[in-house]
């Protein structure tokens, strides 16, 4: 080897110590960008214009992070009225929300850290199975809180104003804390975008040999009590209409999941799958080979 020229260094070689500088490196850089993103929408002005600095003084001061709180209250459609509860309230809501906001901000920040962390140590079949993953969780995750934003929370509040109806609360007396009525929405979204990946995690376990497709077929109806139980727990209203809308979506993503999975299974059980071939000279390599056996370059 030519002096002075640098050569990869083999990732599993690496030390313990080394491992733990580039674990740090990882964290480091995933909360600086949560921390850039936190004052984002702490900070970030609704509109730009010199007029902020003096209203920053006068209380009209209106920060990103409002837009959200304001769309939040307004699913309410009116039917309940907010109010402080404590004195703290409105601090304390305003930096939860901004904290929830910027958290699902960085996540695809997250999400590549970990990649990169645990990239050196995956095969090259693992490793095309990484980003279609990530690409089918944030989707998911996303429409789960979507859903769950847009649909589910003011389809509880309206149930709940229905009942408030029956019981003979006047509209002018319905009033919720604001502390509650948040971390109720906050919660609900966070949990539901969560539920919503089941599929997409599903199929990846099946895709990497850890679980059978069998396994969720004969604990079918285990599972889906599991799961009512869950969205039963996430939702405040305990009504069957209300878990009924969340849980219809998600039996029938994981009808389609266990399909798609079906169809991988017997492909990688009937050897449907081609052996992989080195990107290099073509020769046949084993799923688990980092170097091709014929002319020994690296496939990573």
């Amino acid at each position: 080897m030519p002096l002075g020229r640098k050569t990869r260094r083999n990732p599993n070689e690496m030390t313990f110590t080394e491992h733990l500088l580039e674990l740090r490196d990882r964290l480091k850089m995933i909360i600086l960008s949560y921390f850039i993103a936190l004052i984002f929408w702490l900070a970030f002005p609704t509109t730009i214009s010199l007029s902020n600095v003096g209203s920053i003084i006068t209380g009209e001061y209106r920060p990103i992070v409002s837009l959200v709180l304001d769309y939040t209250v307004g699913l309410t459609g009116g039917l309940f009225k907010i109010i402080p509860g404590r004195l703290v309230s409105p601090l304390e809501i305003y930096f939860i929300a901004a904290a929830l906001v910027a958290f699902i901000t960085v996540i695809p920040i997250i999400g590549y850290e970990i990649y990169a962390y645990v990239n050196p140590a995956l095969y090259p079949h693992e490793k095309r199975l990484v980003w279609p993953f990530l690409a089918a969780f944030l989707t998911l995750f996303a429409a789960g809180a979507a859903f769950s934003y847009l649909i589910v929370v003011p389809l509880v509040i309206r149930f709940m104003a229905i009942f408030a109806d029956i019981v003979g609360i006047e509209p002018e007396l319905r009033l919720i804390e604001a502390g509650d009525y948040f971390v109720f929405v906050f919660s609900t979204v966070g949990s539901m975008g969560l539920l919503f990946t089941s599929p997409a995690i599903f199929v990846l376990l099946v895709r990497l040999g850890i679980i059978g497709t069998n396994v969720f077929s004969r604990n079918r109806v285990y599972f889906y009590g599991v799961l009512y139980i869950i969205i039963a727990i996430i939702t405040p209203d305990g009504w069957l209409v209300g878990n009924t809308v969340l849980f219809l979506p998600l039996v029938i993503m994981m009808e389609i999941a266990l399909l798609i999975a079906k169809r991988i299974e017997k492909k990688r059980l009937g050897g449907a799958y081609s052996a992989p071939r080195c990107k290099f000279c073509g020769g046949e390599i084993g799923e688990d080979d980092v170097f091709c056996p014929k002319c020994g370059r690296s496939q990573e």
